[in-house]
């Protein structure tokens, strides 16, 4: 019970309803409905994200319990997307889990590649392309700095991550070995900390600027993950040109003045990427 009451909570002051009558009582309608269909049915809800996309909603995934609560769920940083991405561009979701941000790239026109390594929400992240009869490439692979394997850990929902004791192994890859010679429009990275370790393993694309934007978790999980604050990550992205932002609550990029932990950040290429993203094939 509490925890449906915290989800109403939530659902109620989210960004994307607040200001909207109707949209916090739709929110609120679809989250009786999910929560009476999960509990009593055992049953998955498929819900709505984009304008014309759905997303399987399950009570044991927090990511689409989001989704549920609010379209977009990630209000800003999808904003921030839906004003950047055009049609056709090329989007890299590294970390899909079940597909948030890969549906919704593909919702807005954009050409898809999404890395999820665990199985299980591997599973359901195809589970979401086959609903909506999206043609994402969708790989079951790590996205790190070097080509291999690594350990993962198990049972973890969205926060499963590389750990050298982690039970499941699965395949490591590069975003350079992914894309190739490809321009990329955008690429959104949320790997539990490993940020820095997949930027390392882009850093022939970074350096020549065929990635238009990127954005990155910014909390304290790269503490947990390997005893490191984000100015790595921060340095790396400068030596490539690439400048920091953050979202305000229209999706407008303002400059990163303090890059202590906090909400996501989006790294842009130079200022004159935008007039060559033309070309993606490569």
């Amino acid at each position: 019970m509490a925890r449906g009451v915290k989800q109403a909570i939530y659902a109620w002051s989210h960004q994307a309803n607040c200001g909207n009558v109707g949209h916090r009582i739709q929110a609120i309608s679809r989250l009786i409905y999910f929560q009476a269909r999960g509990r009593i049915f055992n049953k998955r809800t498929a819900v709505p994200i984009g304008t014309r996309s759905l997303i399987w909603a399950d009570p044991r995934h927090y990511a689409t319990v989001k989704v549920v609560c609010a379209n977009p769920p990630d209000y800003p940083e999808m904003l921030a997307w839906h004003q950047f991405l055009r049609p056709g561009d090329t989007f890299v979701d590294v970390g899909a889990n079940v597909g948030t941000y890969s549906i919704w790239a593909a919702d807005l026109g954009a050409k898809v590649i999404a890395l999820e390594p665990a199985e299980e929400t591997y599973g359901l992240l195809t589970e979401n392309i086959k609903l909506n009869r999206y043609e994402i490439r969708a790989i079951m692979a790590a996205a790190g700095p070097t080509v291999g394997t690594a350990h993962f850990t198990r049972g973890l929902d969205d926060q499963n991550r590389i750990d050298p004791a982690g039970s499941a192994e699965v395949k490591m890859i590069t975003i350079d070995s992914v894309i190739k010679r490809q321009k990329i429009a955008g690429m959104k990275v949320d790997v539990e900390g490993f940020e820095a370790d997949v930027l390392r393993g882009s850093e022939r694309a970074l350096s020549e600027n065929r990635i238009g934007m990127i954005q990155l978790e910014w909390n304290s999980t790269s503490q947990q993950a390997g005893h490191v604050d984000r100015r790595s990550v921060a340095a790396l992205l400068k030596v490539h040109g690439y400048s920091l932002y953050r979202p305000d609550r229209t999706g407008m990029l303002i400059p990163v003045v303090n890059i202590d932990f906090g909400s996501d950040i989006f790294a842009r290429a130079t200022p004159d990427w935008t007039h060559q993203r033309g070309s993606s094939n490569g």
